[in-house]
């Protein structure tokens, strides 16, 4: 019997399998093949939400926020898909990402904002993501995204989709959808017309793609290439398409603009504007949400210090910090449980909820701290943990201070286990005192001055190549006087001590 062609055996049998149907996709006009209904797509939509803000974490800065959800408020009347409810977010990112959730949730990275250097640029990558809502790409894009679970679909805005990967790979590697190269380009065209029909200077994505290809360049050592089994189009390739359409809008409207347009005084006026809105924003993740000083983690709002082990791998995430032993089968974790003041009750709570069997519990006293202390099997996203729980209660807050082995015996560690939730402690005055954080600032070119001098001067913590990238500079020769150039200045952090928490309160019986 001969075999029916791989895209079509696999429409076949989905059509069987979880009843595939055909839509009129609302930007081409076609009717195209879906693995997703609409509320399939706001489930995913909510439950990756939900992941992304315990997960990796959203910008707590209101202004800023608000600045990016006016400009992309700004972009979707003019989307071809208007059945879905647009939401704009930052995500506590490094690195310059951008990506769409299937019913309307658009997330830009702090690093992306960064990066950019006017308005234009970021209502661009906006309306690219925009793009891929409004032309359903998720919906059409294969069964992994029917059995997609609570992936995050953090599909990078310029390092597209998987599918020209090998069946082998698409089976075995990351469960998390990524857009394919044609959709890539598609949701480019897309976002860059949004954006023109909102009024935004066209270049802004040519513009964009440029300093992001310098950034490739800098972290990465090389520009994309293209191949066949690139997972997206080269940046070069995004580039030139999206400097064409840029060049042909300006030509429409008789502005005589360049593509790129970017010696011109109106690209001056609109980055020092952009550079107005994102003054003062955080380079890294922000001290509200506790900074490690080598080994010890302070948290200043919170008003507590705790002591990791030496040499172990930390992490500060929005539910947890953690660190993970070298061999990586330990690990340690801290937790706030929740308001209240009796670390039993606490222990007793949360093993019930757990569904645990607390073994060899205690109370015991960490400093003039009130504690307890149990011993616990638990199932964790790093795998079963024989685990070690010391829950204190500290300014009417109880926190969770685990350690857990994986497979082996709890003594391994125990020590070190012990160590750590011995060493929590209010802040000391001067430890508070030291805590700063990187913040996004502009200095001004001095006559003659180079980007070296600029930097040396005004204290930037960028090096040099990368503060040349985020200013679409050269780092050789002398600046323009007056020109503005973005830096990271190092600033003392102004704690703004939270509350304790209300007591809950409890129905008599």
């Amino acid at each position: 019997m001969p075999l029916l062609p791989t895209r079509t055996a696999c429409a076949v049998v989905l059509a069987f399998a979880i009843g595939c149907t055909a839509t009129v996709n609302p930007v081409t006009g076609r009717r195209d093949i879906v693995l997703m209904t609409p509320a399939d797509e706001q489930l995913v939509d909510e439950q990756a939400t939900q992941e992304i803000a315990s997960g990796t974490g959203l910008v707590s800065d209101p202004e800023l926020t608000r600045y990016v959800q006016e400009v992309g408020t700004s972009l979707v009347k003019y989307s071809p898909r208007q059945d879905v409810e647009y939401h704009f977010d930052i995500v506590e990112m490094d690195e310059p990402n951008a990506f769409a959730l299937p019913g309307g949730h658009i997330f830009v990275s702090r690093g992306l904002l960064l990066l950019a250097n006017t308005e234009s640029e970021l209502a661009h990558v906006l309306g690219h993501e925009i793009g891929h809502v409004a032309a359903r790409h998720a919906a059409t894009r294969d069964a992994h995204i029917k059995t997609l679970g609570l992936a995050t679909l953090l599909g990078d805005l310029l390092s597209g989709g998987a599918d020209e990967q090998p069946d082998a790979e698409r089976v075995s590697g990351d469960p998390i959808a990524r857009y394919a190269r044609n959709q890539e380009r598609q949701a480019d065209a897309i976002g860059q017309q949004i954006a023109t029909d909102a009024g935004v200077e066209p270049s802004g994505m040519a513009r964009f793609l440029t300093t992001l290809d310098n950034y490739t360049k800098l972290t990465q050592g090389f520009s994309m290439p293209q191949t066949y089994f690139a997972t997206h189009p080269a940046t070069h390739e995004r580039m030139a398409e999206a400097a064409a359409r840029a060049q042909a809008e300006a030509w429409k409207n008789g502005s005589g603009e360049t593509a790129l347009g970017g010696s011109s005084q109106s690209y001056l006026e609109a980055r020092d504007g952009y550079l107005d809105r994102i003054d003062g924003m955080s380079v890294s993740r922000p001290a509200s949400e506790g900074v490690f000083v080598e080994d010890r983690f302070l948290h200043a709002d919170l008003d507590f210090s705790l002591r990791f082990p030496f040499g172990w791998t930390t992490r500060n995430e929005p539910a947890r910090v953690m660190a993970i032993s070298p061999k990586r089968d330990g690990v340690v974790l801290l937790e706030l449980q929740g308001p209240g003041g009796d670390p039993v009750a606490a222990a007793r709570e949360y093993a019930e909820h757990e569904g645990l069997v607390l073994q060899r519990g205690t109370p015991v006293k960490i400093g003039d701290l009130p504690g307890f202390r149990a011993a616990a099997g638990l199932r964790t996203a790093l795998g079963p943990l024989n685990t070690e729980i010391t829950w204190v209660a500290y300014n009417g807050r109880v926190y969770r201070l685990i350690g857990g082995v994986r497979g082996g015996d709890l003594r391994k560690y125990q020590g070190q286990f012990r160590k750590f939730a011995q060493s929590f402690r209010p802040l000391e005055p001067d430890e508070a005192k030291s805590i700063e954080e990187l913040r996004l600032r502009s200095a001004y070119a001095l006559p003659g001055e180079t980007l070296a001098q600029l930097s040396a001067r005004t204290g930037n913590h960028w090096d040099l190549t990368y503060t040349a990238v985020a200013n679409d500079l050269f780092s050789q020769g002398p600046l323009r006087e007056g020109q503005r150039v973005k830096i990271a200045v190092m600033e003392p952090y102004q704690a703004e001590p939270v509350p304790p928490p209300e007591p809950v309160a409890v129905d008599a019986p």
